[in-house]
């Protein structure tokens, strides 16, 4: 099933898109399609008890509705690697894909104001690469913030190594605590009129 090609059974709305621009393969940037006929695939264990990949409808909610897509670059919506999406997806987008861009469900394609329609996109695209690009760089300035302040404390860390910080009080330091000594030690009078200086023997009296 898989092997039957989903640009064959595509209907493209008759109107030319080429003044809306063109990809890199030199395809329209944006194409109008009936959404019953764009299919894609899905891999699963399905009713009739076969395991595998088919294709289905991709707007089936829609209903029989006209919609407008436009194409992107694979690397702007591949959420996973090449190997996973060839697993689980089919084929990796090598060329870009369509995406849905807008739905006709107030006017058939013929009412609406195409030229208009795309320059809105266009803007809402930009808007929104803006804001990626805004929050991309809060994350990056933020990881730098915390970078730059782990680095600081590290650094102060080293400096100081396992003592303690000074303080107003206390002068961080190498140096061992004075010996305290008592007052007999270091000669000094214990009782008030007392002299310093130590008692001489009793000299002995001659009879």
């Amino acid at each position: 099933m898989l092997s039957r090609d989903p640009q064959s059974t595509l209907r493209h709305y008759p109107t030319p898109m080429e003044r809306y621009g063109k990809n890199p393969y030199q395809e329209n940037l944006y194409r109008i399609v009936f959404a019953p006929s764009r299919l894609y695939i899905v891999h699963g264990t399905w009713p009739d008890g076969a395991t595998c990949a088919r294709w289905v409808p991709l707007y089936r909610a829609l209903g029989d509705i006209w919609v407008m897509e436009k194409w992107r670059p694979a690397e702007e919506f591949a959420a996973c690697s090449r190997e996973q999406w060839d697993t689980t997806l089919g084929p990796y987008p090598e060329r870009g894909e369509y995406q849905l861009c807008h739905v006709f469900e107030a006017c058939g394609p013929d009412d609406a104001n195409l030229e208009k329609l795309v320059k809105l996109i266009e803007r809402r695209h930009r808007l929104y690469d803006i804001q990626q690009w805004h929050r991309e760089d809060a994350e990056r300035e933020q990881k730098q913030t915390r970078t730059t302040a782990e680095d600081m404390i590290r650094n102060k860390l080293m400096a100081f190594g396992t003592r303690p910080f000074s303080s107003a009080l206390v002068s961080r330091g190498s140096k061992n605590p004075p010996i305290l000594k008592s007052a007999n030690e270091l000669g000094l009078p214990t009782k008030p009129g007392l002299s310093t200086k130590p008692n001489k023997p009793p000299t002995e009296q001659v009879a």
